[in-house]
Parts: C-alpha cells; structure tokens; sequence
C-alpha cells in the first residue's frame, strides 16, 4: 500500500483544524452571547426599578406611584412587553401597569416575597415559568413595599431563538461555502508551497551513473527541507567518489592486463602447432577480448564517448557488415545489408557504434544456424536493424540481455558484456536499443538514433 501524498495529509488535517476552529469560536459566542443577554436583561430591569422607585410617594389614601406620562405611555405602548407593580410586604398589589402585571404578582411565591432583591422567571397561576423575567426590589425610603417589574421582549430564549433564525437566514448558509473557498485556497496555497519538493524530485530522477555530477539546489528550499537537500548531496558526493574509483580501478586494471596478454599472445605463437597450443591460443584470445570489453565499459561510464562527427548511417553499417562478413563465412553463416533509399545522417561517435554493431552482429551470428543469413538493414527513421533466424529472446529477458554480466542458461563463452556496452553506447548517443521477435523466427535487434531530419526548402 503506498502512502497518503503528503498535499492530502495536509489539506484533511487543515481542513479539520478549519471546521475545529469555527466549532469553538461558534461555541465561544454562544456562551459570551448567552452572558451578555443576561447582562443585558439584568441591567434593563435594574434601570426600570430605579426609575420606578423614584417615584413612590406616600399619599392621604397609603403608597402610590406618580409615573412621568411618557413612561406610562411607553409601558401602554409596549403590548404588555414590560410590567410593573407596586407590592407590600404580604405582597399585595398596591398599583400595577395592568391586569397581567397585577395577577402575575399577586402569585408570587413567598419564598420570593421574602428576599430584599431577586431576579426570577415569573410563574403562571399553575406555577409553571413564563417567558418573562423579573426583577424585585425594595423601596430604600419605605422598607415595607417593594417594586416588581418584568420584561419578555429582552428575554435570552426569545432573543436566542431570534437570532439564530437571523443568523441562518442571513448569515448562516455562507458558513459552508467560507468553509469551501478557505479549504481550496489552503490547498492552492500548500501545492504552490510543495512546488520546490517537485522539482527537487524531477532534478533528482535525472541524476544517473552517466550524470553523477549532477545535485540538487540548495537555493529557494524551504528551510524545513534544506537538511533533507544537503544530507542527499553528500549521499551523491560519497557515490561520486565510489564510481570514480571503481570506473578508475577497471580502467587501471584492464591497461595493465592488456600488456602481460599480449606478452603470452607472442609467446604462444612462437610455439609449435598443437593441440594444446590452440586449445591456450583460444583462451588467451577470450581474455583479450574481456579486456577490451572492460576498456569499452570504462569509457563509457566515464562519459568519453562524444557523439560529434556527422556520419551516413548507411555507410557506417555497410563498413561494419564488410569488415565481419569473413567471420560469418568462417562460422558457415552468411550476413546481409539492406540499406536506405537516400543518407541518413545522425552525430555518432563512430569507434564506439561500430563496435555496438559488431557486437549485435556477432550475437546474432552466434545465435542463427548454419546456413542461414544474419540482416542487418537502416531506416529512413535513423534504427539500424540486425536480425536473425535464432530462437529469439524469451520476453521476461529482454531486459535483462543488457545489464553487466548477465547469462541466460547456456549462455556461451561470453562475459556478458557484449550487449550491456550495446546498450550503453546506444544510451550514450541519446537513442536506445530495443528487441523483439523478427517475421518468421529469430530475434530483431533495433538500434535507434536521432537522426538529422532534412530541412524544407
């Protein structure tokens, strides 16, 4: 199972920390919300007393209250919203801004009655709470009465309900589009912040044992993933200093074999004739051509092969298949060219083709049987073809035929190294080498090439 993108992680959990927040700071005015309704009811009731108290004087007939007209007024106006009255101690009603504020008193509970200063959730007849709230205090110039007075419009469950109902009507329904736009533009934002990993990584895939020069910028990455960048460039600076010496220690080693072969070589042909002489003679001739596979492979992986004379193809190839046609003829096999109608020209490096040629070519008459015919043909298209009447390549190992030392079963007196320098070169050039199976049988061995294309006139 692979891993979550590191963007996605991201964006969940931010888009969690975004829905997290809005939850609490709801919740947060909530609660402030519900204490300042509270607030606010205790302060107006408060106000209302005072001005009521105020205006409490003792007349021939006992207490009464002498209310401004226009507070009268706006206790009328108010629908019975806010309610007033004037009470004994034993809590009946001395005078009351209506009938509602005078039955409503007159059914306080005594536990009520008993306090100096209360606020409370005014009762019904049957006891049960109304949705007014309520307020009663003494008379600081007459310890014996007490105002009561009650108000529903300022009420926290019907101010509550009002302004949820607002909310959702007006505000609400942008919740989840908010919510929306602030999750796209957080995943905008960590994409445009992820853009320096993508291209660390696409600098990082091109790296290869035919570019171990080449590291990863350091400049403009973010400062979490600069370490990241300096420990992999030094993991690239210790590989660097690894191929180095290997491509170093093979091309030392092969320098100094080719010398002690070629001593045995002169030795061997000062010899007389014999069976055994041919059987070393064979030997050493197998050893040599290691040798030059090694030279060959170290070259390449040292980067010294430079594709920069311009060549026809179609006389590369034909040198090629003249130069091996003796050996063919030897082995009682024959070898064709079929070549394009007009040039081909591509930038090759012609020592190191030729020498990927022969290779394919050799293969290839190693594999076809006698008295058949190995073809090697160009393209208009710039692929160089060889094919032969073999068994051909199994096509689970059409792979592997090109990697350092790799034998299939009964895989011939070899190294295995033959098609891997093919593949390199090929590599080297900027083209490829593919195989597959030939019309009729065998195996057809394609080596591609970018070629220059004519210009229109």
């Amino acid at each position: 199972m692979t891993a979550p993108s590191l963007q996605r992680r991201l964006a969940w959990r931010l888009g969690l920390v975004l829905v997290a927040s809005m939850l609490l700071l709801a919740g947060v005015i909530a609660h402030y919300t519900w204490s300042t309704i509270g607030d606010l009811d205790d302060a107006s009731l408060q106000v209302q007393a005072e001005q009521i108290v105020g205006h409490v004087y003792r007349g021939p007939d006992g207490f009464a209250l002498d209310l401004p007209v226009a507070v009268r007024q706006a206790y009328q106006a108010s629908g019975e919203g806010f309610l007033y009255a004037l009470i004994d101690d034993s809590g009946r009603v001395l005078q009351a801004s209506g009938e509602k504020a005078r039955v409503f008193t007159e059914s306080l509970p005594q536990s009520i009655l008993d306090r100096d200063h209360a606020y409370f959730r005014v009762p019904d007849d049957t006891g049960r709470e109304t949705p007014y709230f309520a307020l009663m205090t003494r008379v600081p110039r007459e310890p014996t009465l007490r105002v009561v007075v009650a108000q529903g419009h300022l009420h926290r469950d019907v101010f509550i309900d009002t302004l949820i109902s607002e909310f959702f009507e007006h505000v609400g329904w942008t919740l989840p589009l908010i919510m929306f736009s602030a999750l796209a533009i957080s995943v905008w934002t960590i994409r445009q912040s992820l853009k320096p990993v993508t291209a660390l990584s696409a600098r990082a895939a091109e790296i290869s044992p035919q570019a171990t020069d080449m590291r990863l910028p350091e400049a403009d990455v973010p400062r979490e993933i600069r370490p990241l960048v300096i420990a992999v460039n030094s993991a690239f600076d210790r590989l660097e200093q690894g191929f180095d010496v290997q491509r170093q220690f093979t091309a030392n080693a092969t320098h100094e074999l080719r010398t002690p072969l070629a001593i045995l070589t002169a030795r061997l042909d000062e010899l007389d004739d014999s069976d055994t002489l041919k059987r070393l003679s064979e030997d050493v001739e197998r050893m040599n051509r290691l040798v030059s596979q090694l030279l060959r492979v170290s070259r390449l992986d040292a980067a010294e092969v430079a594709p920069d004379q311009r060549l026809d193809l179609n006389t590369l190839a034909a040198d090629v298949v003249a130069y091996i046609a003796p050996l063919a003829i030897s082995r009682r096999r024959a070898v064709s060219f079929d070549g394009a109608d007009a040039p081909v020209f591509a930038k090759v490096a012609p020592a190191a083709l030729e020498d990927a040629l022969r290779n394919v070519i050799e293969n290839a008459l190693a594999q076809t049987p006698e008295g058949s015919e190995v073809e090697v043909g160009v393209t208009a298209d710039g692929d160089i073809t060889v094919r032969d009447h073999g068994p051909g390549v199994p096509v689970g190992q059409r792979e592997k035929i090109f990697e350092r030392f790799w034998r299939g079963k009964g895989g011939g007196e070899g190294a295995g190294l033959g098609l891997a320098i093919v593949g390199a070169t090929m590599r080297a050039h900027g083209g490829g080498v593919d195989v597959s199976d030939a019309p009729g049988g065998g195996a057809l061995f394609s080596l591609r090439l970018p070629v220059e294309r004519p210009k229109n006139p």
